[in-house]
């Protein structure tokens, strides 16, 4: 038989675990709600054309520091001025170019085949300076070593600043 004790007791149990329920229901429901929000205040900067100028301000000041690595190698390959001159022009005529692309957010198969074509015209005054065809050759292949270069040194720095500056946000939200 079931007293009127025993029936409030039960009711009361049953009432506190909906109550309970309900309650974490809305705690979750409130979590999620300022996880949006969150995530909606919090997105990642987007590249601004000041943060583009900077981009490749530094880009021009990297270019010579950057050929001068990548033909280093170069330098002592006979005939020697000719084979470094050689490297150097086909770099340094792309490098910018393709650093520019870069430090624009587009792909490296953006920046192949928008500078690229250019390589012959580039390295043309290169064509009949002995050893043919070598040096003209060396003179491409540097001129493609500079794209690659260029567009990935060009796409990380701006990465690097728009790290930055979400850093800087996310500093301030903390």
């Amino acid at each position: 038989m079931k007293s009127p004790r025993n029936i409030f007791i039960f009711g009361f149990i049953l009432l506190l675990s909906v109550a309970i329920t309900l309650r974490s229901n809305a705690r979750q429901r409130h979590e999620e709600q300022q996880r949006i929000l969150l995530a909606e205040r919090m997105t990642r900067p987007t590249a601004t054309e000041e943060n583009y100028r900077v981009c490749e301000t530094n880009m021009r000041d990297a270019l010579r520091i950057e050929c001068d690595e990548i033909c280093s190698n170069e330098a002592k390959s006979v005939p020697r001025p000719t084979m470094y001159s050689s490297c150097h022009h086909g770099c340094s005529r792309s490098f910018y170019s393709a650093a520019i692309v870069g430090c624009r957010e587009g792909s490296e198969t953006e920046a192949l085949t928008k500078i690229n074509g250019e390589s012959h015209s580039s390295c043309s005054r290169y064509m009949n300076v002995n050893p043919r065809p070598s040096v003209q050759l060396l003179c491409k292949k540097y001129y493609n070593e500079g794209i690659e270069r260029g567009w990935k040194l060009g796409n990380e720095f701006i990465d690097n600043i728009l790290q930055m500056e979400w850093d800087k946000k996310m500093q301030g939200i903390r």
